[in-house]
């Protein structure tokens, strides 16, 4: 064999043996289900699906007819060990305990999504038979997975209802957890101590940015909107690829006609007051 193909040889070994380790390696063969590809995966990283849960009472909306009832669940369900099963946990009891679909005090039976949707729908028939003709319940769940890498994982979950009255309500949740241990973090988690004064600073700043206000205008006023003339961090908090969000529902500081507030400030307006280990997310 002469020195050419001696080379050739060698080259040609040395990239067989490359190819079979890198597809040996258990990092490549595990593709999690619900993630897109490319998205910073690693092993603090939890696997989930969306499930969606869903009943009618055999009604549909038609230009006759705007009473649909109907409930509609869509939810992420992780997989992977006790964190996983920790983090659904939290989600399905906050389902159960928080939202138009919660059975109510003295309930002891199934507290499954599944159930908790039939339930509603009962209920509607059970309100029919006494009231006579009402207008028909509506319930939708859609909840998503916002971060999910570097051991950490925010899910939002949004839900619109209609149970009867002038008008119907919405809401949206934000839940941070270590997706390690599957505990949940509150915002005394994710700052350093004595971060309130900085943090309501912060906020109060981005929302009279947001509302084209001074540091002298009222926010409680015309333009301002706010029920006291004063905005606060609160514990609906999100961490997200862009930053820290706090979300305040309908009624929590102003009136229902304004809707809710969200104010998101970036990784380095906070970059004094967060933990290390949540910069760079």
């Amino acid at each position: 064999m002469n020195n050419h193909n001696r080379v050739w040889f060698i080259s040609l070994f040395l990239a067989c043996i490359m190819f079979i380790v890198t597809a040996c390696d258990p990092s490549n063969a595990k593709r999690l289900s619900g993630v897109p590809s490319g998205s910073g995966i690693s092993a603090d990283t939890l696997s989930y699906e969306l499930q969606r849960t869903e009943k009618h009472d055999g009604s549909r909306k038609t230009a006759a007819n705007d009473n649909e009832v109907y409930c509609r669940c869509t939810y992420p369900v992780f997989s992977g060990g006790k964190s996983a099963a920790l983090v659904n946990g939290t989600l399905q009891t906050w389902i159960a305990d928080s939202t138009e679909i919660a059975p109510g005090d003295g309930y002891t039976g199934d507290r499954s999504v599944g159930k908790l949707v039939a339930n509603f729908l009962e209920e509607y028939e059970r309100a029919k038979k006494e009231f006579g003709n009402i207008p028909g319940y509506q319930f939708d769940l859609n909840g998503s997975v916002l971060l999910n890498r570097k051991g950490v994982l925010t899910v939002s979950l949004a839900t619109e209802s209609y149970t009867g009255g002038a008008h119907g309500n919405y809401g949206t949740r934000f839940f941070v957890f270590d997706a390690r241990s599957g505990k949940r973090l509150a915002v005394r988690n994710l700052f350093k101590a004595g971060f309130e004064d900085r943090l309501n600073r912060l906020i109060d700043s981005r929302y009279r940015q947001m509302k084209g206000l001074s540091q002298s205008d009222r926010l409680d006023g015309e333009k301002g909107q706010l029920f006291e003339n004063f905005i606060r961090f609160n514990d609906n908090v999100a961490l997200t690829p862009e930053g820290v969000t706090f979300f305040y529902n309908i009624y929590e500081i102003a009136a229902y006609v304004f809707g809710p507030a969200e104010i998101t400030l970036s990784y380095s307006d906070v970059a004094d007051i967060l933990k290390p280990e949540f910069m760079g997310l």
